[in-house]
């Protein structure tokens, strides 16, 4: 009976401990501008992984605010304001025109046009002017900065840009 006893206890044990690995840190990170951040997710031996929309090694997701182009953007004599997020080598952005602006595909071309001079790295550059997808971006940039969780947002923000841009990548 004892030694049952101590069977079973050991192997609580051993299960507690089990569980114990299986703890994560999160930190921010900012690149080398300092413009935009994500989030790091470190497990209990130090590996690190990002989140990323398409998904790397480590089965994450990637969403960061480029503040920097849309301060850029704001900048235009067309746009009132702006909000870029960016996954991987895509931006989104979202835009209110200044009144009496013209909502063009050319002034969409310009937007466009001045976040790839802002950022080379950007392969494709999606641009909308829809109210109610302007207000989800600004939301989901809210999210991004106060280092909430990607993962608890990001089918949503998927879903929204499909949505939007049926023929993104």
């Amino acid at each position: 009976m004892t030694k049952m006893l101590r069977v079973l206890a050991s192997l609580l044990i051993i299960f507690s401990l089990m569980g114990c690995g299986m703890k994560k840190t999160e930190e921010v990170k900012e690149n080398a501008m300092g413009t935009e951040t994500e989030t790091i997710v470190k497990d209990e031996v130090g590996k690190e992984s990002t989140t990323d929309t398409n998904l790397n090694k480590e089965g994450n997701h990637k969403l960061a605010v480029a503040d920097d182009v849309a301060e850029k953007l704001v900048k235009m004599e067309e746009v009132e304001s702006a909000n870029v997020i960016v996954t991987d080598t895509n931006a989104y952005v979202a835009v209110v025109l200044k009144e009496g602006a013209n909502g063009s595909e050319a002034t969409e071309n310009k937007i466009a046009d001045e976040v790839r001079s802002t950022n080379a790295t950007f392969k494709n550059v999606y641009v909308s002017m829809n109210p109610d997808f302007v207000k989800q971006m600004n939301e989901y940039g809210t999210k991004i900065r106060a280092n909430e969780p990607v993962e608890g947002f990001f089918t949503e923000f998927s879903d929204a840009v499909k949505r939007v841009f049926p023929d993104a990548h």
